[in-house]
């Protein structure tokens, strides 16, 4: 099962017990199944983490490269301002920017699934624990 799948999976069963309701054993076994959930999301977020950090090192160097190929390459030293201009235009850079922005929202994403997650589990728990009244 894909990550994606999982998480539309795992979705499905906080929508079902709401419209559904849940037995305290269903409870007991969703509440290990959520925790389970945040092992897995736990490693994708680390390996998000990584990727968005060497992205981050990468768009640094891209740009560096460019200004001081920029600098190197004019008569008269441009201003800061121009540098910058020049810089941030530069397809490879923007496409660099992209893949970094993209991947810190993919990030964002796996926080925002393990802490649902988290909330789901102890949800579960709780109900499991018969201090849940519907």
């Amino acid at each position: 099962m894909s990550f994606k799948e999982l998480c539309t999976n795992l979705e499905e069963k906080i929508k079902n017990s709401y419209e559904q309701g849940v037995t305290g054993t269903e409870a007991e076994k969703l509440a290990g199944e959520f925790l389970v959930a945040q092992l897995i999301v736990s490693e994708e977020l680390k390996n998000a983490d990584l990727n968005s950090r060497m992205r981050k090192s990468g768009l640094k160097a891209v740009r560096a490269a460019f200004y001081l190929d920029i600098v190197q390459k004019s008569d008269k030293r441009p201003t800061e301002a121009q540098t910058a201009a020049m810089v941030d235009v530069n397809p490879v850079v923007q496409e660099e920017q992209n893949s970094f922005d993209k991947a810190e929202v993919d990030r964002d994403n796996l926080e925002r699934y393990y802490n649902v997650f988290a909330a789901a589990h102890i949800h579960f728990r709780t109900v499991a624990k018969g201090s849940f009244n519907s």
